[in-house]
């Protein structure tokens, strides 16, 4: 059998860019619906522990007689808020994986149930933050000692959690993928990330500015209109750049790899004599 390999090509930036735009524009109602329930669920998850924080810190005081501010009261307290801390991160890294795993479904062209997206148990949690901490940490050694060396780090190590999610990848894996992936093409990445920027910069400014040039607009109003654009339009952002990171992980995946081909669909079995 012959190998067939496909090198590596450049990835056109504006036909990119294009099609995540429109890939947007199908993946925005059930990501917008996604973090919706995520801030649900973290108002909830903030109430159910405040409860029994304060149960606790108002037995070790008044039962104990202990000093919420002594070395003793902080230790009984301490695994409490780490339980919740690891939930809570639990949490958001399961929407995390849901996010991009609802923007791949939009782009395919399916409606997958958001629920059955949030269940299902692929990547790890514990190898997709170990992963993200990885790569937090090299883009940030590398900004923090060279910019641009720095910046390409990033970018060599972007799809990282791309190949996590959809192939399976373990954490060595991953990291290596992302950098044979981007070969070659991490100054367009770079153009990518800075036209997305560009495209909700605008907005945002105009209205985040006028709370933060005018302190009386806290009094006014407006102050209430401006909050809920500023949050739609971070809204916005933040959904683009997840189906930004899909659509090239895709177009980057097709240039390595070839274009996928359908299974030969089954033979009819003969009928019966």
């Amino acid at each position: 059998m012959t190998d067939i390999s496909f090198a590596p090509s450049k990835l056109p930036v504006i036909a990119t860019f294009e099609k995540t735009c429109r890939a947007f524009l199908k993946a925005l109602g059930p990501l917008a619906l996604l973090m919706l329930l995520l801030i649900g669920v973290t108002v909830a998850g903030l109430v159910a522990m405040a409860i029994p924080l304060a149960g606790l810190g108002l037995a070790l005081q008044r039962g104990l007689g202990l000093d919420p501010e002594s070395l003793p009261f902080g230790l009984a307290m301490a695994p409490l808020i780490l339980g919740f801390i690891g939930v809570f991160i639990a949490i958001v890294l399961r929407f995390a994986v849901a996010q991009y795993k609802l923007a791949d479904a939009s782009a395919e062209g399916r409606n997958p149930r958001l629920m059955d997206v949030l269940r299902d148990p692929k990547p790890s949690l514990v190898s997709f933050f170990l992963l993200t901490l990885v790569v937090g940490i090299f883009t940030l050694l590398g900004m923090i000692l060279f910019i641009v060396p720095g910046i390409m780090i990033a970018l060599a190590f972007c799809m990282a959690p791309m190949a996590m999610i959809f192939e399976g990848k373990d954490l060595g894996d991953a990291l290596r993928r992302s950098r044979d992936l981007t070969r070659g093409n991490r100054w367009r990445l770079l153009g990518l990330f800075i036209l997305s920027g560009l495209l909700f910069f605008p907005a945002s400014l105009l209205t985040s500015l006028p709370l933060d040039s005018d302190p009386d607009i806290a009094l006014s109003p407006l102050t209430g209109v401006f909050f809920l654009l500023n949050l739609a339009v971070s809204f916005a952002s933040s959904i683009f750049t997840v189906v930004l990171a899909v659509t090239i992980y895709r177009s980057l995946r097709a240039l390595k790899d070839g274009p996928a081909v359908a299974p030969a669909p089954a033979p009819e079995a003969s009928p019966a004599a």
